[in-house]
Parts: C-alpha cells; structure tokens; sequence
C-alpha cells in the first residue's frame, strides 16, 4: 500500500473499493463474509440468507461497513484477496516475480525483508498498462505493495496513455454510478412495494430480478469484452512479432546449415587427404624404424664391447699409475745402498737416514704406504716446526716460560733437519735407481721390468 497520504486524497477509496467488490466472483464474497464474523452477522441479520440475487444488499452492508472501518487493512485485505486472483494476467505476472531468484537477489541486494514487495522502475515499466489503470489505482491504495512518488504519479495522473480510453473508462463509471443509484432507488422502491404489496404478482418479481440480472450481466460481460477485445489485439500483434521472429529466424539458421556443410563437406576431404598422407608416412617411418632397431641392436653390441675394453683400459692405467710404488716395494734397500755411487757426504746422510728409520723383524727396511705419503709425513715435521715459530708470541705468553718453550723446540729443530737430509738422501736414490740401475728401455714396457738391483 502507498504511504504518502498527501498522494492518496486525490483518490475516491469509495470508488476503488465499489469497483473491487463488484468485480469479486459471489463464491469468492461468500467465503470472504463467512470468514468475518461481525460481517456475517451484519449480512444475514432479520432472517436473510446469502443468496447471489441479493448480492447488491450484501454490497452495500460491506460499503457501509468498509466506509465506517475508513478502509483499514482489517477489512479491505480480505476482500482485495478474493479480488487480485480475478485478474489473471495482472496477477500472474506479478506473483511470478515475486517468487522468483531475481527478486530473491533484489530484495538481499537492497536488504529487504520478506514481507516487503515492491517494483524497480525497469519492472514497474514492465508491468505497468495504461489499459489496467484501474487495477493498478485499487493496488495502490489496498495492496501490500510499496510504491515510490514517481509510480503513484503515474498510476494517479489520468492525462497520461490512451486519451480516449480513459474518457471511454470516465463515461463507463459515470453510467455505472448512475446504474447503481438507479438500482439503488429501484431495491428501495422495490422493498417498498414488497412491503406494501405482498401480495403482489409474483411473475412480475421475478421479471424484475430477471431485468435487474441481466443488466448485471450485461455490464459484467462489456467489460469483459473491452478486455477481451484489448488483449486479442495484444496477442495478435505478439503473434506478429513472433512470426516475423520466427521467420528470421529459420532463414538466418538455413543460411548457417547450409555454409557449415560446405565447410563440413570441405574439411572431409581435407581429412581424407590428410589420412592417405599419413598412411603413407606410417608405412614408411614403420619400414624406418625397422632399420633403427636393427641399427640399435648393433650399437648396444659395439657398446657393450667397447665398454669391456674401456674396463681393462681402466684396469691397465690404474697399473701404470702405481708403477713407481711397485718399483719402490721391490727395492731391496740395504743392497741399494751398496750398489750406489755415493760421495762421501752423502753416504753419511744415508747411514743417519737408516739410524733414524725402524726395522721389520726379517730387518728389512721399507717405506709405509706410497711414496707421497712418506714425503708428506717428513715435511709435517717442518710444517709444525714453522708454525711453532711463527706463533711463539702468543704461545710464550700462554706457557709463561720463555726458555722452556725455545727448549721444547730444540729436538724438534734436529727432527726437521733429520727429514730435510733424509728427502735429499731420497732424491739422490731415486736418481740413482731410476738413472743408474734401470735402464730407459725398461720404462717403455708394459710389464713391471725385474729388478737387477743386488743381482
């Protein structure tokens, strides 16, 4: 229902609600009077039965009790209930919407709640037919619908639509208001008569009840032949549209068919080409990869052979690699000792290198591990030395005696002056032994010479 009073006085609610209650089916009003008590009572007061050839009593007791209600909810939104169903398209169109996901969506998205129904301009726009004007006026002032200034305007503003047809619709209330003064006076005069002349001819009565139906029925069955006639010309130009639609259509979608089965008919035979290629390109990639197998299987062989002689290549280098450490563990040294030319010097440096070193229990006298390692293992001696010098600053102070820290270092001046004889010692052997006793032709065997040492 619209809010703004102010909008509604230019609105007769008399009127609207006449027009309601005469347009609501006799099965429709009886339901709605039995559901109000105090109406009921009203009604069937001094023995009066509801009976469809009274009903323009039953209208004027619910006119009069509406008009003293001044139209409160309470009494109009029974009767606008039983009204808002007789026009189907109206009320179809209307219920639709508002059962559905789209105004679910509007009514979250404006955060309304449930029991508010009301129109967006584009669906008012939609919705709204100047032919319905009326209706749309009674669902104004007696529906639960909520209308903004600019909808109420342009329900209110009579200028607006069809000038004739609402001329045509004044002309229509006007006769109609003066057929129901006219049948007003006529069930006075009527009661009157009745009451004076009871024993008056009853065929006339029922002549009368007749008239009265039929000019009910007449009017009933205008206005609903002005509607019918208003939308039979809606349907037909919507039935225009839909052809002229419809025909559009059908070419648009002929004219498609028939440029996709070309193009269809054209990619076949692509395809179809395309597969004779490809057959022929299998045949052979297949005859092709008959030939890389067999190849693969002959390089598998050649690389498992290959492979093999890699292993003894490794086999045979790791042999050279440990020539020297395998001369090295053959040398008889005592006898080498005898069998080098030595000068005197370092013959002496020989004999203290043999002093210092230990003996097996067979007394002979070997190197432990390769010849690196026992390189290495005389130059730590000097290594430490080195450091111990080059840190005595701090370490004289962490021991706190000066000539006690030198002392502990005295043996290890001779150690290292012991290695240093020994490696020249060494050196000088291995010249010999390389340069004296072996010849170079032996070096260029693949096989580990015999040693003619001590021979």
């Amino acid at each position: 229902m619209f809010e703004n009073s102010d909008k509604l006085k230019e609105v007769n609610p008399g009127e609207l609600f006449a027009r309601m209650l005469g347009e609501v089916p006799w099965s429709s009003l009886r339901a709605f009077i039995q559901a109000n008590a105090p109406l009921l009572k009203q009604v069937t007061a001094g023995g009066h039965r509801m009976d469809p050839k009274r009903r323009k009593r039953v209208e004027k007791i619910i006119k009069r009790e509406a008009e003293k209600a001044e139209y409160s909810d309470t009494v109009v939104s029974g009767l606008f209930a039983a009204w808002y169903p007789v026009h189907e398209t109206l009320h179809k169109a209307l219920e639709d919407y508002f059962h559905s996901d789209e105004y679910k969506a509007y009514r979250e998205e404006h955060e309304l709640d449930e029991e508010d129904y009301v129109l967006s301009p584009e669906k008012f726009d939609e919705f709204f037919s100047i032919n319905d004007l009326e209706e749309w006026r009674i669902l104004l002032c007696f529906s639960p619908l909520k209308f903004t200034d600019e909808q109420a305007d342009r329900i209110l503003d009579d200028s607006q639509g069809n000038t004739r047809l609402l001329a045509r619709i004044k002309e229509l209330e006007e006769e109609n208001e003066k057929l129901r003064k006219r049948d007003q006076q006529l069930e006075t005069e009527t009661e009157r008569l009745k009451a004076t002349f009871q024993n008056a001819n009853a065929e006339t009565q029922d002549l009368k009840r007749q008239n009265r139906q039929c000019r009910n029925d007449l009017d009933a069955l205008n206005v609903k032949l002005e509607r019918a006639l208003g939308e039979n010309r809606k349907i037909r130009d919507q039935l225009a549209e839909v052809g002229s639609a419809q025909k559009t259509f059908e070419d648009k979608l002929k004219q498609k068919l028939k440029t996709e089965g070309a193009r269809l008919l054209n990619e076949v035979e692509r395809l179809q080409k395309d597969l004779a290629e490809w057959q022929v390109k299998y045949e052979d990639q297949r005859l092709q990869n008959k030939e890389l197998e067999a190849g693969i299987a002959r390089a598998q062989r050649e690389k498992n052979r290959q492979c093999e002689l890699a292993k003894e290549a490794i086999a045979n280098a790791e042999k050279l690699t440990s020539f020297a450490d395998l001369i090295l563990k053959r040398i008889d040294w005592p006898k080498v000792g005898s069998a080098m030319k030595l000068t005197p010097r370092l013959r002496q440096q020989f004999n203290s290198l043999i002093r210092k070193l230990t003996y097996e229990e067979d007394r002979t006298l070997t190197i432990e591990g390769t010849l690196p390692e026992f390189w290495d293992s005389l130059m730590n001696l000097e290594r430490e030395l080195i450091n111990s010098i080059a840190q005595s600053n701090s370490q004289e102070v962490l021991t706190g005696d000066v000539e006690g820290y030198w002392l502990g270092l005295t043996d290890a001046f001779g150690d290292v002056q012991i290695s240093l004889e020994a490696r020249v010692v060494i050196l000088k052997m291995l010249q010999e032994i390389f340069y004296q006793v072996l010849d170079m032709d032996d070096l260029e065997q693949a096989m580990i010479p015999s040693m003619r040492i001590g021979s």
